[in-house]
């Protein structure tokens, strides 16, 4: 019986509150981010390569923080991979495509060029909306059901965005070795923001946890 109520309970629990996928969406995101250093550092500048070292530090480090139960820690660390992947978004937004007046590029190419332009501008507006949700679900005193699902959805939409820049950044008929470094830099911000939902799950959970606590509580000191 109480084997098969353990099996129940494997069955019941979502994959995002497994640590070996944590972990696994972590090494990942490093792996793929090491990548892009090794091979594509001669094409970008010192503070590109600097950029992306702290974001895949501050990424580990906010695995480990929560692996060791310091949750404000952990939190306040998302909060800072949350802004360099900001800081990266609006830089090409703002800084190369805009600034640099950078939208003929691929505006010539057509559709595809078009649908870069837009998924790059949308991914942007989805970062900022899921940064502002973090802040709101993680330093509230109590559980929001609600901005836990806005911010679920936020990200699925950012999965499609990101899937969207995946398959026109191959088609923008770009060098290769740039075609496989952005795809490599979405594909470890995919990761991350899966690492994300797991980490957020188990606060979510935890508050959910201390609330039936306090209640328990509460019950035995009446009596």
């Amino acid at each position: 019986m109480a084997i098969e109520k353990k099996n129940i309970e494997k069955k019941r629990e979502s994959i995002f509150l497994n640590e070996h996928f944590m972990e696994g969406t972590c090494a990942f995101a490093v792996i793929t981010g090491l990548i892009s250093i090794v091979f594509f550092r001669i094409e970008w500048d010192y503070f590109s390569v600097f950029e992306l070292v702290i974001k895949l530090v501050t990424t580990a480090a906010m695995l480990f923080a929560f692996k060791s139960y310091d949750w404000d820690v952990a939190k306040g660390l998302m909060g800072g991979v949350l802004f360099c992947i900001m800081y990266q978004e609006a830089y090409l937004v703002l800084a190369r495509l805009w600034g640099e007046q950078d939208f003929d590029t691929y505006l010539v190419v057509g559709v595809q060029g078009s649908l870069y332009l837009a998924a790059a501008g949308m991914s942007l507006l989805l970062t900022i909306i899921i940064a502002i949700n973090h802040f709101i679900i993680n330093y509230a005193s109590s559980g929001n059901p609600e901005n836990v699902i806005f911010n679920r959805l936020a990200i699925i939409f950012k999965f499609a965005v990101y899937l969207l820049l995946l398959l026109t950044n191959s088609k923008l008929g770009l060098s290769s070795a740039l075609i496989w470094k952005n795809g490599l830099q979405y594909l470890t911000d995919m990761a991350i923001f899966l690492l994300f939902v797991s980490i957020e799950s188990q606060f979510d959970l935890f508050k959910v946890l201390r609330k039936e606590l306090l209640r328990e509580k509460r019950k035995r000191s009446k009596t």
